[in-house]
Parts: C-alpha cells; structure tokens; sequence
C-alpha cells in the first residue's frame, strides 16, 4: 500500500463524503460516468442515512448512498459500492430495492419514487469488457416498440416524465478490465480505480484536485491509520473469500469423487451380478470373463 501515490478512490468516496467541500471529486466520477449513457453532470445535494446503511452486517454497506441533481432539476439516487463477490448482482438487485423503499419511508406515495443508479466497482474479471450497464425497457411484445408512460401536470397539461424512467439503472465495472486506454473522461477515473494514481494525460478537469486531496502523504497519521485500517479490512475479506473459493472447490472435487467410486463400484456390482447369473446358466469362466470385463481372479471368486 506505501507504493501507491494516492489512496485507493473506493475508500476515498467514503473520505471525501465527510467534508461538503470535497464533494466535487464524486460527483466529478459519478458525472463522467452518467455522461457517457447521456446523462446530465449532476450534484450531490444531499448523503442519505438509509435502513440499508445503517446495517453494519458483512457486505450489506455501502460505499455511499447519495441524491444528485442535475442542471434540469432531475433528481437521481446514487449508489456506489465495492464487491470482490459473484453475488453482485443478486445483492445490486437487494440494495436498490431497499434504497426505494427506504426513501419512499411511510408517504407510499409512488409517485414520489426517484430513479436509483447503482455503481458497483468489482475488483474481479466479468465479461469481457469494463464497464457493463443495464437498464429495464419494457417492449411490446409483437411489434417490440418501446412503452412509454407519460406523466403529465395535472393543471397545465405538461409532461413531466417518463414513468418507465423510473426504473433503476445498473453499473458493473469490472477494474482489472481497463485497457489502459486514455480517449475519453470516464477513461481517467477508470485508470485512478485501477491504479490508484493519476494519468500523465488526462481529460477530466478534476485530476489536479485528485491527486492534490487523495495524495497519502499529505494524510494525517490518524487518517492514515485508518485508511491502512480499512485496506488491511479489505484484503482480510477478499484473503477470506478466496479461502472459500479454495475450501469450496476442494469440497467439490471430494464430492466428485467419492461420487465417481460409488459408480464404479456400483458398476462393478452389476457386472458380478450379471457374472453370477451367467455361471449358473452353465457359462464358461472364459466367455463370463470376455462379456463382463471382469479379471478371471473376480469371477474364480465368485465360485468359492
């Protein structure tokens, strides 16, 4: 960890979440990533304090849970997280549930409902590209024409939105994936995320302040503690993960073959079962011993 320049960026979305004033590199991330499906840039205008937060259980945290605005006034939900498990998208799918729920609280209004962009950053090979996104579009089912549900201001007529917008989007970015090429704005964090540094060419106008506040040399010893703390957390759960893997594969190949012997075993019962049948017919050791396959030790047993 003492060779890397700048602190790992995952941790440093937690760290810079603690000052207002810091908020700008986050949303520096969270824009360039939004503005590469279309988006707006957005601004953090608040960090929310959800049930799902509050759980301190192992891999239920997130890294942050935040409301963005962009520069039209569309509120969104964003949720960034760190995963070193298969599991991501069944727990993608659990937390963006809780955020809606956790934010709607007790109105049940559902129209109150913001769309929720999930981010996970997953420090493991998935697929074969980056950065994966996905999004629920509903079809019609023969013409496979887009449904659109237009909301539309009781007093004036207006559309609102879309209600299918609704609906939560996903981010899967697989860091180890990044090809090291430098040709747009997201390009430079992805680079940050896998290297904990920043590019010698960048595009993004908040590199400068990357390396100005995540530098860990300019970290106070108790902020470095626990910046060492919180890695040394990290490794310890992926170490722990990989011993599973290992434990579980080890299982699986006892298993395999423990289920191999009793087949062959069971085999080999047949095959004397069907020998015996033969012998008492009048067959020939012989030709009992070409049919079946069994040694002639085998079938001379089966006389005694």
């Amino acid at each position: 960890m003492a060779d890397k320049p700048l602190i790992s960026f995952d941790y440093a979305i937690k760290y810079l979440l603690k000052d207002k004033g810091d908020y700008e590199i986050v949303e520096g991330f969270i824009s360039a990533l939004l503005k590469s499906y279309g988006y707006k840039d957005v601004k953090i205008i608040s960090l929310l304090d959800t049930e799902s937060n509050k759980e301190d259980k192992k891999g239920r945290r997130s890294l942050a849970d935040v409301v963005v605005e962009d520069e039209e006034h569309n509120k969104y939900i964003i949720e960034i997280e760190r995963q070193y498990k298969d599991s991501f998208i069944h727990k993608a799918c659990f937390n963006t549930s809780r955020l809606i729920v956790d934010h709607l609280g007790e109105q049940m209004d559902y129209m109150k409902i913001v769309k929720v962009f999930h981010i996970s950053l997953l420090y493991f090979p998935v697929g074969k590209g980056v950065i994966h996104h996905g999004q629920t579009i509903i079809r019609e089912m023969e013409t496979s024409e887009k449904l659109t549900l237009h909301i539309t201001d009781s007093d004036t007529g207006e559309i609102i939105c879309d209600a299918t917008d609704i609906l939560p989007e996903y981010f899967f970015i697989s860091v180890p994936l990044f090809n090291d090429r430098l040709e747009k704005e997201i390009d430079d964090w992805l680079y940050v995320l896998k290297y904990d540094d920043i590019p010698k060419t960048y595009h993004s106008p908040y590199m400068k302040r990357v390396a100005d506040k995540l530098s860990i040399l300019k970290m106070t010893p108790e902020e470095r503690t626990a910046y060492y703390a919180y890695m040394k957390k990290i490794y310890s759960d992926r170490d722990e993960l990989q011993a599973a893997e290992t434990r579980g594969e080890i299982k699986g190949r006892e298993e395999e073959r423990k289920k191999h012997e009793e087949e062959r075993k069971k085999h080999e019962e047949e095959k004397k079962s069907m020998a015996r049948k033969m012998l008492s017919k009048g067959t020939s050791i012989e030709d009992v011993c070409d049919i079946t396959g069994l040694p002639l030790e085998a079938i001379q047993s089966l006389l005694l």
